[in-house]
């Protein structure tokens, strides 16, 4: 299986999907990563974005991206760079062509991205251009087989009108588990102490509850936005 994770900022990857990352390459799967943000220019008015130290910064969490994807062994990483919570200032149609040109390149059967309910308005775009840039055409995104909808901690659970309501779940094993804790903790300006959702605690309390719900130990949760399933012969 080919996996393409498209996501909206340095951390979203390792958070909505990491333990199913290190799976995936467990089993022999190839996964790309594709993140569109910065990271980091969120925090700053737009007359700093381009200073000497909020370009540090950012180079510096794009480093952190790479080296938390390495972690789970990731190594077809790309990191775009648009400024963080303003990815409404750019049109759609740009966004939706970098990430179709990511699919048309990588080929993947399966897609996690966000889901668009997340408190963040940079998490409904990116599933926005996800869906137009993977809508099933015949000949050409038709081997996008399953698009699946990440749980971001810090995100998703802020919705409190629109709850997430997993229905895919993956197992995952306690070493996978562990991988996705290890490379959260790369990302050292995001990470947090418990009970922040980006702490090591909550991801591995998630990742036991989500587990508790289909009978396994651990799991990390989806929603589907679309699976195409083929009936194989004996």
């Amino acid at each position: 299986m080919r996996v393409l994770v498209v996501a909206a900022h340095p951390d979203d990857e390792v958070l909505g999907c990491g333990a199913s990352i290190a799976e995936h390459l467990s089993k022999g799967d190839e996964v790309a990563v594709f993140i569109l943000g910065d990271g980091v220019t969120a925090r700053y008015p737009e007359s700093e974005l381009e200073s000497l130290s909020v370009q540090a910064q950012v180079k510096k969490i794009h480093q952190d991206a790479h080296r938390a994807c390495e972690i789970l062994g990731v190594h077809d990483v790309t990191v775009k760079g648009l400024y963080c919570t303003r990815f409404d200032k750019w049109p759609l149609s740009d966004i939706t062509k970098m990430i179709e040109a990511k699919i048309d390149d990588f080929k993947p059967d399966r897609i996690y991205t966000h889901n668009p309910n997340d408190s963040n308005l940079d998490h409904e775009i990116v599933f926005r251009a996800v869906q137009i840039a993977s809508r099933p055409i015949a000949g050409k995104t038709a081997y996008v087989k399953e698009v699946f909808l990440m749980e971001v901690l810090s995100s998703t659970e802020w919705d409190f009108r629109n709850a997430f309501r997993p229905n895919f779940y993956q197992q995952v094993s306690e070493k996978a588990l562990q991988l996705k804790q290890k490379a959260m903790s790369a990302y050292e300006s995001e990470r947090r102490p418990s009970p922040h959702p980006r702490s090591n605690d909550v991801i591995s309390a998630l990742a036991c509850k989500r587990g508790s719900e289909v009978g396994v130990a651990w799991a990390e949760a989806f929603s589907t936005f679309r699976a195409i399933a083929t009936i194989q012969n004996d």
